[in-house]
């Protein structure tokens, strides 16, 4: 069977982002099974553009690639607002009627929208969705409210608006205001034009503005999210808030990521030490929640002489990121070593006893969870929706409430006065094989498709 894979990233090596490490993780796997294998990929980073899209052909370990290269500065912001790009669209579709494939297998659709499947659908191609973020359910993809906090609320015109505006005290106080109004009468309202100054209603124009988007996306989005035959995600609590939010619940199947049995971090070798070494890789982005580890980590009162490693960078948050150093500069027994590549992740491993995972938001699936129980290290993380499937306390690691830093603290202090839990958690690893699970994906394929 001939196979397109769309991955919204380069597809170049080093395959540094999770989207492309499991999209050629699948497409290997795929390939094993004897189906033939082309990706399309975006290179949205462009600086300037003469035309608005252009295809290269390009080979990556035996994979046809094509590359759909353009701006996304250039592109209108209201096709990633209503997550759909008509003429994104087209250019895919041409790109589909080179490689005439039989299925289209979707993982991501940040960075060409989901004009992916309306292109598929004009050729009558079965398409599959591997979820590894919300954007088909959350315009900002990823259940962060405004302020940093997990939603557990959903999309809706009226909460997404509120959200979308609350960076301000003045949007605050509109949407609390006139979010007691039915939907009805707000998208109404908005539809009858803003406030000019000096009319001091002008006030309430983003919030028009915002209302006005998210009844234009979700009107737009929900036959896209109808075209995609089957989508797989990784967790229970990613099929919960597909469902919640417009995919069909038979459509929806919770089948967890697999990992590829022969990777090196299966031979990873830890390193004995005379002391508890915690590591953390990860964003320095707010919901990631290194703040929070850093102020458990340096308040342990008995760390008997317990280390932090931690790879990362500044990810536009300036301001976070010095408050950052500043904590890890005030303990000698915090090292910071920068962004870390893939091939080296083996190396981060075998000099630490537990990973840690502390974020603030309900993670899809991060792929770094499964590369830390590979190589048998024990994960220290919050109780998110996205990992609870995957970490299960006192199994193969230890679970905390989500911001709650004393009982990170604790949990900490416990892996040092327990020197046999890391051991003990270590043997409870289970992880499914990438083949298991691209049998069980293909297991969907529709009947009438055609194999060559």
């Amino acid at each position: 069977m001939k196979i397109t894979l769309i991955t919204t990233q380069k597809y170049e090596r080093p395959l540094v982002g999770g989207v492309d490490v499991y999209t050629d993780r699948v497409g290997r796997a795929l390939a094993r099974q004897g189906h033939t294998i082309n990706i399309i990929a975006a290179d949205s980073g462009v600086e300037e553009a003469d035309q608005q899209f252009t295809i290269e052909r390009d080979e990556l370990d035996g994979f046809p690639i094509w590359r759909l290269r353009y701006s996304f500065a250039q592109r209108p912001k209201e096709a990633f607002d209503t997550n759909y790009d008509p003429e994104m669209e087209t250019a895919v579709c041409d790109i589909l009627k080179q490689q005439q494939p039989n299925l289209v297998i979707i993982f991501n659709f940040y960075t060409m929208t989901m004009a992916t499947v309306k292109a598929a659908k004009l050729l009558n191609l079965p398409v599959f969705h591997i979820a590894t973020d919300f954007l088909p359910v959350c315009r900002r993809a990823t259940f962060i409210r405004w302020h940093n906090g997990s939603c557990d609320v959903g999309e809706s015109v009226k909460t997404c608006a509120e959200c979308f505006v609350s960076n301000k005290s003045s949007g605050r106080l509109v949407a609390n205001v006139l979010g007691k109004l039915p939907e009805k009468t707000l998208v109404k309202l908005a539809g009858e034009g803003e406030y000019s100054l000096p009319n001091p209603l002008a006030v309430v124009n983003p919030y028009w503005r915002q209302v006005a988007v998210m009844d234009r996306r979700l009107k737009v989005i929900q036959p896209l999210r109808d075209g995609i035959d089957h989508t797989f995600v990784p967790t229970q609590f990613t099929e919960r808030m597909f469902v919640e939010n417009g995919f069909s619940q038979d459509r929806v199947h919770h089948l967890p990521f697999g990992v590829d049995p022969e990777h090196p971090l299966t031979q990873v070798v830890h390193k004995p030490a005379d002391h508890v070494r915690f590591l953390f890789i990860g964003r320095f982005q707010p919901y990631k929640g290194l703040h929070l580890l850093l102020e458990a980590f340096n308040k342990l009162k008995n760390p008997k002489g317990a280390t932090l490693t931690i790879y990362g960078a500044a990810d536009g948050h300036d301001g976070y990121y010095d408050s950052l150093m500043a904590a890890i500069d005030s303990n000698d027994r915090i090292q910071f070593l920068g962004k870390i590549p893939p091939s080296e992740l083996d190396r981060a491993f075998a000099d630490a006893d537990y990973f840690l995972l502390p974020s603030t938001w309900h993670e899809n699936s991060p792929l770094i969870i499964s590369d830390a129980l590979q190589s048998k290290t024990p994960v220290i993380s919050s109780d998110i929706g996205g990992v609870t499937d995957i970490v299960k306390h006192d199994v193969n690691g230890l679970l905390f409430p989500m911001g709650d830093v004393q009982a990170l603290q604790a949990t900490l202090q416990r892996t040092i006065n327990e020197p046999d839990l890391g051991p003990r958690l270590q043997a409870g690893n289970t992880l499914s094989s990438i083949d298991s699970y691209v049998e069980k994906m293909m297991s969907f394929i529709p009947s009438h498709t055609v194999e060559s």
